[in-house]
């Protein structure tokens, strides 16, 4: 993959098109009042932003918020601009925004751009790792270990891995996926064998959650390693089980609705309290924007069904104090049914 001049080198790490989200600014001037949010790794990058942005002249302020991908962003109506880095904008959480709010949806490439009727221009932005030559030279002989000739591999990646990816598949002879992965959505057929390209274990196991029965591998570029994800994969099952025998032994259930913007669902409250009605249980509905155990372990409940992110439910159950679901759990005919996990 060949790099463009739109991209920008930042802090020797990474390349964002300020170029382009300076484009896009200009066509308000430069009085308009911008907010940079990031997810917590990425704050260096989004202070660098900010610092870019300032030179040129705008009011640019960086949020101390953390963002935990494209559904959970800033609607502040006294921003014109929200930039939003370091996400894909996957399309089942466009559909969600979409029904939220009223948008109209612009931009492509390193930039996607939503414009809320009444509030801001969201911009949502692509952060790139630059790809360091003695990290890609470590990759052959670390994969050939675990990827055999012939293997029909397919080479995935997050968004800010995306050009590690492009050069690892080139390096390796291997196809790469036509668009990144997030930790809800995958834009395309998920093949026998995977390799991801990034760093932990929240977006390989998406492939796991998806399709259990996938070979996932994780190369992690800057520890110089590959490992199989099915142990940890095992290890969450264990959880989820325990989870939802927690569920089914609870009296008074919390039904947790989130306000983010790609994650308020409130349809799925009236069908839930239908189910917990069927099943005898006894219910209250929660207002809550944050789902995190410094919240849900103080909630007077016995369980909580949680109705955001379905990642909630699977990837933070050891840090609950009481069990937690998600929505499609509960809606399930069969709660212990384990298939499709990310099911909303």
């Amino acid at each position: 993959m060949n790099y463009n001049n739109d991209l920008t080198e930042v802090l020797d790490e990474y390349l964002l098109p300020l170029k382009g989200i300076e484009e896009v600014l200009s066509r308000v001037g430069k009085d308009a009042k911008v907010l940079v949010e990031t997810p917590l790794g990425f704050k260096n990058v989004g202070l660098e932003a900010v610092r870019y942005l300032s030179n040129k002249g705008y009011r640019a302020h960086l949020s101390g918020q953390n963002v935990w991908g494209a559904c959970d962003f800033s609607v502040l109506s006294d921003y014109q601009y929200i930039i939003h880095l370091g996400h894909a904008l996957p399309s089942n959480i466009f559909r969600i925004i979409s029904k939220n709010l009223r948008v109209r949806r612009g931009g492509s490439g390193d930039i996607i751009t939503i414009e809320i009727e009444g509030g801001p221009i969201v911009l949502f932005s692509a952060i790139y790792y630059k790809p360091r030559p003695e990290l890609l030279n470590r990759v052959r002989e670390i994969v050939d270990d675990f990827v055999k000739p012939g293997t029909d591999v397919l080479v995935t990646y997050a968004l800010p891995y995306k050009l590690y990816a492009y050069k690892i598949a080139e390096t390796l002879g291997l196809s790469v996926a036509p668009s990144p992965i997030t930790g809800c959505f995958i834009p395309f057929p998920i093949r026998g064998t995977v390799l991801f390209v990034g760093s932990g274990y929240f977006y390989p196991l998406t492939f796991k959650l998806l399709k259990p029965q996938a070979t996932v591998y994780l190369l992690d570029v800057f520890r110089g390693s590959v490992e199989n994800v099915d142990q940890v994969y095992r290890r969450y099952l264990a959880l989820k089980v325990k989870a939802l025998q927690g569920f089914s032994n609870a009296r008074l259930v919390g039904i947790v609705v989130s306000r983010k913007p790609g994650q308020y669902r409130p349809e799925l409250v009236e069908l839930l309290i239908n189910r917990l009605r069927g099943l005898g249980k006894e219910f209250v509905v929660i207002d809550l924007n944050e789902v995190s155990p410094d919240y849900i372990n103080n909630l007077p409940v016995d369980v909580v069904v949680n109705t955001a992110c379905p990642r909630i439910g699977i990837d933070d159950l050891d840090r609950f104090a009481k069990p937690v679901i998600n929505a499609g759990d509960a809606l399930k005919v069969n709660t212990l049914d384990l298939s499709n996990l990310l099911v909303w």
